[in-house]
Parts: structure tokens; sequence; C-alpha cells
């Protein structure tokens, strides 16, 4: 124990001594918010007014289309149609020619005759949104034919929040729509940063061994230390400085949750794109509906979920780097680590395809049989955890993960034992097959 706690102590004080570490962890949240912060710029810097010509033989749609910051539009007479169309191509002002053609009282005709002639590709939510404008139009029409004025339309109009009660041996708990919405996002986050780390922290323990063994620092480390310690020891430290990083990330981000509804109230404008196409119903702001997601996210047991992510992190991490680790010990360089990457890669990809399914069905019977095996339970679990999961499977799932560990901790270390001084000789899984033998 002395031994492993030294080499524990040692890759711990190492890599945390790094400037990259210092770095990373720091500013993983302001680069995560500055990568928002990006795309929201790219978004708005790639926005275009979008100059449309609309030639309405209805006489229908006169109030439909207003123009805006992004969108302008103009009505023309019949007359103007074809020297519209012959003028486009040139036109650097106009961007499109809309064309509605005369219709009788049924519509029927303008659910395919309804000319847009273009001069540039057209970008999927300008299309929609022209669509949704003549559509939204003509259903009116044939309600006000009915009897119904638009007012009447729009106070006829119910939004509905399910309640979502779920009925448990423990007893029944209700969450809202909204609150569903959440845990799959909370879900699907979960599961991508499990996936991510692992191999990320996987891999980083593969790079030191190799790294150590190709400069022969190993050879006089080996003389005064057992294989199995010093594997563990690496094993173990690096682990730490995960844990580490995670803390320190989940402090920045509770913190940050306490003022970004502030600062979004004063940045953000009132309304949003889907305010505006709900014709009269007036959007909640911005921050209104950040303020709704984080009181949800603080509604859920969220204790209970870091730390089932930090116990499936530190035993899904053991498991999957003691095989990197093998990998290390077993090649030369990283080159020759594609032959073995393979065989830990699958099950843990399979576990993240396979937990887009468990999202949909999370008590479903492969949820439940995902989360059993211990090669991708790191991942399913994480996408089952938010929406609730039986205290008997989670300690089911965690026991078969913790005696999983103890065998591939076994079994790395029968490969690392031989494999971490041998040198010019590319293995093979008979190879390993032999030195576990041994």
């Amino acid at each position: 124990m002395r031994q492993i706690w030294l080499v524990t102590q040692r890759e711990f004080i190492v890599q945390v001594r790094k400037r990259s570490f210092i770095l990373l962890t720091l500013l993983m949240p302001l680069l995560i918010v500055g990568l928002i912060g990006l795309v929201v710029f790219l978004t708005k810097a790639n926005q275009e007014t979008f100059n449309v010509a609309i030639v309405d033989e209805t006489q229908l749609f006169s109030t439909t289309f207003r123009s805006s910051d992004t969108e302008r539009y103009a009505f023309y007479p019949i007359e103007d149609l074809q020297g519209l169309k012959d003028t486009l191509a040139d036109s650097e002002y106009l961007q499109g020619v809309l064309h509605i053609p005369a219709t009788d009282s049924s519509f029927n005709n303008l659910k395919s005759e309804i000319e847009l002639t273009s001069n540039k590709s057209m970008g999927l939510m300008q299309i929609s949104t022209l669509e949704y404008k003549l559509s939204d139009r003509l259903e009116k029409l044939n309600l006000e034919r009915k009897g119904l004025t638009e007012e009447e339309l729009d106070n006829a109009k119910v939004p509905v929040n399910l309640q979502v009660i779920r009925e448990t041996p423990e007893g029944a708990s209700a969450t809202s729509s909204m609150a569903e919405r959440v845990k799959t996002i909370l879900s699907y986050l979960l599961m991508y940063a499990t996936f991510t780390f692992i191999m990320m922290y996987g891999v980083r323990v593969m790079r030191s061994v190799i790294e150590e063994k190709n400069n022969r620092v190993v050879e006089i480390i080996i003389s005064s230390i057992k294989p199995f310690n010093m594997m563990l020891g690496k094993i173990l430290g690096t682990t730490l400085v995960a844990l580490t990083q995670f803390s320190i990330w989940i402090i920045l981000i509770l913190l940050a949750m306490t003022f970004i509804p502030s600062l979004l109230d004063s940045t953000m404008p009132p309304q949003d794109m889907m305010g505006e196409m709900a014709n009269g119903v007036v959007p909640a702001s911005f921050s209104t509906q950040i303020n709704g997601v984080i009181n949800t996210l603080f509604s859920l047991n969220y204790l209970l979920i870091i730390f089932t992510f930090l116990i499936y992190f530190f035993f899904g991490y053991l498991l999957y780097s003691a095989f990197f680790a093998a990998i290390g010990a077993s090649v030369d360089n990283e080159t020759e680590t594609q032959q073995f990457m393979w065989v830990g890669l699958a099950p843990l990809i399979l576990g993240v395809y396979g937990a887009i399914s468990i999202i949909e069905n999370p008590d479903g019977p492969v949820g439940f049989w995902m989360s059993m095996v211990p090669f991708t339970s790191p991942v399913a679990m994480m996408a089952r955890i938010s929406y609730g999961v039986p205290i008997w499977e989670l300690i089911l799932s965690i026991f078969i993960l913790l005696f999983s560990v103890v065998i591939m901790v076994w079994f790395a270390a029968k490969i690392y034992k031989i494999g971490i001084l041998m040198y010019g000789k590319k293995p093979s899984f008979k190879e390993w097959l032999k030195w576990i033998k041994y």
C-alpha cells in the first residue's frame, strides 16, 4: 500500500502542477461559455436581410407578411411578375419572388401551386417561415368562413404543460413536461461527459506508460516497486486528477447558475423567433425560461446525480484505464495500440448508442441490462439516473461494476508485469494469453 500511495502521489502531483492542467481546470467553464457565445455570434454574423417580392393574386395575404430586421417584404401587381423573375438573377437587392396564384373558396390549389423563385440557396428556416405564414393565414381564413373570428381563435388556443405523476412503491412524484425535457438534456450531457472523460483520462494513462517505457525510466522504477503497485498507483493518481477537475468544475458551474439569469435578463431580447410566430401570444423573457430550467434542475435529486456520476466515472475509469495501461505496457509506441484499442472502445461506444434508446424508455429491458453489464453501465446508468432508478438496481449495478474492476485490474496486472519490460516485439492477443498464464 505504501508503494501504491507513493506512485499515486507522484502521478497526481506531476499532473496537477502542469500548466495545462491549471489552465484547463480554470478556463474550461469559461471556454464553454465562450464557445456558446461564439456560436451565437457566428449565427448572427451569418444572417442577411432577406428581401422578397410578393405577387399575391388572391389579395388575401396583405397583412400576413410583416417586415423585420431580417425579413423585408414588398407587394407587386401581377403585371410585374415576369419582369421580377427576369431581373432576379442579376439583382443585388432582391433574393426571392413569391407568387401566390388566384384561387377559389376551397384554397385547394394553394397547397401545391405557390412558387418561390430565388437567386440564392434558401435556408431551411427561411422556407419554413414562409410556409408557416401562408398555412397559418389559410387556416384562419377557413375558420373565419365557418363563423370564427381571429380573436376568438387566439382565445381558443390553450397551451398545455402536462403534470407528469409517477407512481412508485416509494410513493407518487409529480413533475412537469418541462422537467422531462430538462431530464432528457441532462441525461445526454451526463452520458457523453462520462464517455468523453473515461476515454480522455484512460488514454492519458496509456500514454504515460508508453512514455516511461520509451524513456527506460520504468526499468529503474521497477527495480524498487512491484509492477502491479506501479500500475495501480498510476491509475489512482490520474483518477484523483480527474476527480479534482470535476469538483472544481461543478463548483464553478453551480456558482455560474446563480448569476446567469440576471445577466441574461439584461443582455437578451425579451422575445424570440418562436414568439413572433405565435401571433399575439407574448412569450416569457429568456431569463424567465432559464430560471425555469434552473429551478427544474434544483428540484431534481442533483446530489444523488452528482454522487452517481462520480461513482460511475471512478469505477468505469478504473475498468477501462486498467485495460489501457495493459495496452501501453505491451507496445512501444501509440501506432501499435490500434489493434487493441477497438476491444476497449467497442463496448463503450455500444453503450453510448444504446443509451439513446434508453432515454426514450429508461425503465425498459435494454436500459436495465445495459446498466448491469459493467462495460456499458457507466454510460447507460448516466442516461437513466436523472429519471430516477430503483435503489436496488443502483446498488446491484455498482457491485457488478466493482467486481469487474477487480477482475480487470488482475487481468491488466498480469499483462503489465510482462509487457512493461518487453521491447521491439509487437504482441498479439495470443501473446497476451501466454502472459496471463505465466
